[in-house]
């Protein structure tokens, strides 16, 4: 009997439950646990990036959405961060597949407009001649 093969996203889903399983059920509690251990599932089963503030995962909200305020400690945040990122870069590549949007050095080569001192560039922006 063939076996089915699984998608993308359910291998995904099995690494982030066993993730979660290795390293943070030692952590928390187990009502923590679980809600934790289902958010990070449910990021990948949306397809939603965890909550971020500067480009960092924000853990005062996942605490609130997760309900474990008291738990957040720094040796958690630590053992949980790799998780997050994992779920981030699999989203971006995702994305790549999805849409296909061309780089800035897959397009062609800015032309100067003909003054002295304008390089083209391979940037999407042209960088402005320094004035004297």
């Amino acid at each position: 009997m063939p076996v089915k093969k699984s998608s993308a996203s359910d291998v995904f889903q099995r690494k982030i439950s066993d993730f979660c399983d290795l390293r943070l059920a030692p952590l928390l509690q187990p009502r923590s646990f679980e809600n934790l251990k289902g958010f990070m599932i449910g990021l990948v089963v949306f397809q939603s990036r965890p909550p971020l503030r500067a480009g960092r995962v924000d853990w005062q909200e996942i605490a609130t959405l997760c309900g474990m305020d008291a738990e957040m400690s720094p040796e958690f945040k630590r053992a949980a961060q790799p998780g997050f990122d994992a779920i981030l870069r699999w989203l971006r590549a995702g994305q790549g597949n999805k849409a296909a949007i061309p780089h800035a050095a897959q397009k062609g080569q800015l032309q100067s407009a003909g003054k002295a001192g304008i390089v083209a560039r391979t940037e999407r922006r042209a960088i402005a001649p320094q004035r004297p």
